[in-house]
């Protein structure tokens, strides 16, 4: 098998292909490295605008899967959640935010879970918002 030091400069290379089956896998398995990935946050991030949808979704996850190490995405990740037209993605994007855990997400997870009109966003935001508050609640004791 080969390293991550290894695979990830191809991986990277595999997000600008123009083929979508080579950026949908470079996208899911960036996100299955781990804290070796986290170098590819700009370019995920960078990811979360192509135009293929299930391309998309792999860079959300992605995202999520890196936890804390994206915390860089938080904007993008908010923006997804606030005003991406499909539900699925909203709904990633907020477990992708609840997943990194940083309180400067909790604006945009409390606006979502407010304002949206899907009953699973408003539920996963919850959750994501839980999770980040039960995080900062250890933190302080």
């Amino acid at each position: 098998m080969a390293t991550p030091e290894l695979t990830l400069p191809q991986l990277l290379a595999g997000l600008n292909h123009r083929d979508r089956a080579e950026r949908l896998a470079a996208a899911l398995l960036l996100g299955q490295m781990g804290k070796a990935a986290r170098k590819a946050v700009p370019a995920l991030i960078e990811t979360l605008k192509d135009d293929d949808r299930q391309v998309k979704r792999a860079a959300v996850l992605a995202l999520g899967d890196l936890g804390p190490d994206a915390r860089a995405a938080l904007p993008a990740l908010s923006n997804v959640l606030l005003n991406d037209e499909e539900a699925i993605l909203r709904r990633r994007a907020a477990v992708a935010l609840g997943r990194i855990g940083a309180e400067a997400a909790i604006p945009a997870l409390e606006e979502a879970h407010s304002h949206d009109d899907d009953q699973g966003v408003q539920d996963v935001t919850a959750a994501a918002l839980a999770e980040i508050e039960g995080r900062a609640v250890r933190r302080a004791a």
